[in-house]
């Protein structure tokens, strides 16, 4: 399982790859995770419009790829994901925003050298089999976060790809699942039971979370660092769930958490090993 990969106390999980120096959700990013030495890293899935599984965070494309100066897309009006197909994703640019945004400052401070920004250039939104494919050959675990794909309830159609896509590549035991959309861990689970979930949570708690973790029943909790407190985690810990919190980003707090046992998942792995 999952958790037989990483370590027990001070999990440093990086969130959607190493994405303080490299654009989030690519190959590169997970790759920087990884040599970094984070103890495992988060991404993001969806479905494209021809049902592939891809690598992406937002609904739409236009914070982290050029589908608005792209010249095959530029005059389209909507830039779902999910209205396009794997070959119109892969011809976007998901990287050089990074260099021209700089949203983490790393560019301008000079963390991202030359030789670095090049190998940044022309990153492509990465398929989960490319993904899982990494995963398997370097051991390397990842926490997978199925998006909400705002369908019907009982829409769960993602988790069964998902859940085909593990047992093809062999990496169900490197691979936890994750989601605010808790209906998609309780297909998951139906579908393998030895598989790990974590259930994500923001601004509150399930009501008798414990129960609430047992129903699926649930590996790991992952509540955001707004809710995290040190009696959650004690309660959690002892009722036999892993506890890591997102997403962690002050050293004080990294440290304040790992003190309380839980782990973290952030955006500057590279300097909290």
């Amino acid at each position: 399982m999952f958790f037989d990969h990483v370590p027990q106390k001070r999990l440093v999980c990086a969130h959607r790859g190493a994405r303080s120096i490299a654009p989030e959700n690519t190959l590169l990013a997970m790759k920087k995770a990884r040599e970094c030495g984070a103890s495992c890293w988060e991404t993001d899935v969806r479905i494209s419009k021809d049902g592939e599984l891809v690598i992406f965070h937002d609904d739409t494309l236009e914070r982290t790829t050029d589908i608005a100066t792209h010249k095959a897309f530029r005059n389209l009006t909507n830039w779902h994901v999910d209205q396009f197909s794997v070959d119109e994703l892969r011809q976007l640019d998901a990287s050089s925003w990074f260099l021209t945004d700089d949203p983490f400052g790393t560019v301008a401070n000079g963390e991202i050298k030359a030789k670095e920004s090049e190998a940044i250039q022309g990153q492509q939104i990465p398929l989960l089999r490319e993904v899982l494919d990494f995963t398997k050959t370097h051991s390397f675990p990842v926490n997978v976060e199925i998006k909400d794909l705002q369908t019907p309830s009982g829409d769960v159609l993602i988790v069964d790809k998902i859940i085909d896509m593990l047992l093809e590549t062999e990496t169900m035991d490197l691979v936890l699942l994750s989601s605010f959309r808790h209906e998609y861990l309780h297909r998951a689970k139906e579908l393998s039971p030895e598989l790990a979930i974590a259930v994500l949570a923001r601004k509150e708690h399930p009501s008798n979370l414990v129960r609430y973790l047992n129903s699926f029943p649930a590996n790991a909790y992952h509540p955001d660092i707004d809710i995290c407190d040190e009696e959650l985690v004690a309660k959690l810990l002892h009722a036999g769930f892993r506890v890591n919190s997102w997403t962690v980003n002050d050293v004080g707090q990294v440290q304040e958490i790992h003190r309380l046992g839980a782990g973290v998942i952030s955006d500057w792995p590279q300097l909290l090993l």
